[in-house]
């Protein structure tokens, strides 16, 4: 005889199902700066966690954070670079905001006070891309121009001087820029819609890849070829990708990070081996990671806290395939930290953990990746198959339905990721007093006591 299951066993089948599926589709791409991470979860939200003392997790706060919190509830991100300290992003409507560290003016408001929240940089709607360095940062219009603010010490931005400015001022007059990266301290590095190499800054190593050691305060073209694809820079060194395929490298090699298997600088642009599937390359300081078109991760460089995810602390001068799995499709670097993205949107990080960076709940350092949680479900992903609330829109009393007979634990949380209510509440209790809670939106999670959790997004009138 064909048994048929209780109502509420299927409907708890069906949420944990689709509670798996959002899990396993949970982060959408990944970034890392100094000592802390961001990240976009599929439903856009952006969320952080790590080193946190100039606000650069964006949360309104000082606090470093080991496990993923939400940055903002703005959903309308299209562009996001972060720096060492401080990040830029770019919205769906063409505004450029900016939060974190600003010694130098770098975030671009007109001073060097820190923000601690994304805030939004003057008035224009028509920016395309940005790229946040240490103490200098780049963006293109999407009129194909140019533009540079921070420090200027060794003529980093581009402009022809060596004087600083606290916000963005274009740099010349070309309006066919496409691709830009902000070398850490020192240098940039550009490609242009035809594309040809750029840079332009302080010029030690090989950091500009033109065969000299003459620095250079405006744009200089590197070589003739007109088939540059991708690039990326650190304080002394750089890697970019060919339209072909094709991986190359120049600048500081002391610690291997050209790739060539030695630790000799490279003044021009040089070739790393003769493989022509790399899609995808990042280096920040010392080490690097890389993608290849069939999926497969390959790191080299620096590896003292296990930032190569190699299993060990030993450095490798030449790319090394990390495990056997061909399902990557995201890539960054931080100081020594990596992160990478797997196309199930599961989420993985290896190396220095000192501030939380690695997003484990922990401080204590890997040298092989483990996964990031997706701390919870992305709200309203589901329907409110376990718990409802109600009024929503709440001004007082938020009625609580728990249709299991356990202990509930209860956090409220703002828009900017702040927990601003958290308590246990019995079973029997229905309802939850929010009357203390200024009026905007807040996400509450509801967990009980035998696994079950959820969260629902509610207004407070």
């Amino acid at each position: 005889m064909k048994t048929q299951l209780p109502l509420k066993l299927l409907i708890y089948t069906m949420f944990l199902f689709v509670a798996e599926s959002s899990f396993s589709q949970c982060w959408q791409s990944v970034y890392t700066g100094g000592n802390y991470t961001l990240a976009f979860k599929s439903d856009g939200t952006l969320w952080g966690w790590g080193e946190n003392g100039a606000g650069m997790l964006g949360d309104g706060t000082n606090i470093d954070r080991t496990e993923p919190i939400r940055v903002s509830a703005d959903t309308d991100w299209a562009y996001i670079s972060v720096g060492n300290e401080y990040n830029l992003a770019v919205k769906t409507n063409g505004t450029l905001w900016a939060w974190g560290r600003s010694f130098y003016g770098q975030v671009g408001d007109g001073t060097t006070n820190s923000l601690f929240v994304p805030t939004q940089i003057g008035t224009d709607t028509n920016w395309l891309k940005t790229s946040a360095g240490v103490s200098h940062s780049l963006a293109i219009k999407t009129d194909g121009t140019l533009w540079a603010w921070g420090k200027n010490n060794y003529s980093q931005l581009g402009t022809g001087t060596t004087t600083q400015t606290k916000v963005p001022i274009q740099v010349g007059t070309d309006t066919d820029w496409k691709e830009v990266n902000a070398g850490a301290y020192d240098h940039s590095v550009a490609i242009k819609s035809n594309g040809t190499l750029w840079t332009w800054g302080r010029n030690i190593f090989g950091t500009l890849g033109d065969g000299t050691d003459i620095s250079k305060n405006v744009p200089a073209q590197v070589g003739t070829d007109t088939d540059w694809k991708s690039i990326t820079a650190t304080h002394y060194s750089s890697l970019a990708i060919k339209t072909n395929g094709t991986l190359w490298s120049w600048g500081d090699n002391g610690d291997g990070e050209m790739g060539n298997g030695s630790r000799i600088d490279h003044l021009v642009p040089t070739q790393v081996g003769t493989q022509t599937n790399w899609s995808e390359v990042v280096i920040r300081f010392s080490h690097v990671q890389a993608l290849k078109t069939d999926g497969t991760l390959y790191a080299w460089g620096y590896n003292s806290l296990g930032q190569l995810g190699t299993g060990n602390n030993t450095p490798t001068l030449s790319p090394l395939a990390i495990g056997t799995d061909t399902d990557w499709v995201g890539i960054a670097a931080g100081s020594n930290f990596s992160a990478a993205l797997k196309a199930d949107g599961t989420l993985w990080t290896t190396g220095d953990n000192q501030s939380g960076n690695l997003g484990d709940g922990t401080k204590t350092n890997r040298n092989t990746y483990g996964q990031v949680s997706c701390n919870s479900l992305t709200v309203d992903s589901v329907t409110a198959f376990l718990f409802k609330i109600h009024p929503n829109p709440v001004s007082n009393s938020l009625t609580i339905e728990n249709p299991f007979a356990s202990n509930l634990q209860l956090k409220v949380v703002n828009q900017l990721g702040q927990l601003v209510l958290k308590r246990t509440q019995n079973a029997s209790l229905k309802s939850l007093d929010v009357s203390n809670l200024s009026k905007g939106m807040y996400f509450l999670n509801l967990s009980s006591e035998d696994g079950n959790s959820q969260t629902i997004k509610f207004i407070k009138n």
